[in-house]
């Protein structure tokens, strides 16, 4: 996002101005930092409104989400099925969830992260609660595409619950 992308209108820098005024006074050992964003935003000087908003991150689209919640679902899907054929209820590596991979795919993996470490949802993904990384460190997503066609072709003749076959055929695609 460049400074000339950012519009704001009146009401909305007036907003601004006066949430940086509160911050000031609710904390005053960053009083400074406030005050030259405020500052910038009340006397509209749009080159430096880049530096207010350097912190928010652009908007991920629904669609890439909801495609992150089906990988999950779908690895879900396999760590309840592998656990049930199992009697040490151990997670095989070859059944892990790999994650996604940092330099290609940065998107997915930081909503992987905040889905599942931030809103502490399908724990049974995560295999070192010490330290939740979901870098996968090669690029993940077109193997995943073809793994969700497979899943989804076999969710919808059966439940949830995945035989060791059709297992296999998902990792296999």
């Amino acid at each position: 996002m460049s400074a000339k992308d950012i519009k704001m209108s009146e009401i909305e820098r007036l907003t601004l101005v006066n949430q940086f005024l509160i911050l000031e006074k609710l904390y005053p050992e960053e009083a400074d930092y406030y005050e030259k964003n405020r500052i910038a935003l009340q006397q509209g000087y749009q080159a430096h409104y880049r530096t207010i908003f350097e912190h928010l991150w652009d908007e991920m689209p629904e669609e890439q989400t909801k495609e992150v919640l089906d990988i999950l679902e779908m690895y879900r899907a396999i760590t309840w099925s592998n656990a049930d054929f199992k009697k040490d209820k151990s997670i095989d590596p070859k059944y892990r969830f790999p994650g996604f991979d940092g330099n290609e795919e940065p998107d997915q993996l930081s909503y992987c992260h905040y889905f599942i470490v931030n809103l502490d949802r399908y724990q049974e993904l995560v295999s070192d609660r010490e330290y939740p990384d979901f870098n996968s460190h090669c690029p993940m997503l077109p193997t995943y595409r073809r793994m969700l066609s497979v899943w989804k072709s076999l969710r919808e003749q059966y439940s949830l619950t995945l035989t060791p076959n059709q297992i296999e055929q998902i990792l296999e695609a």
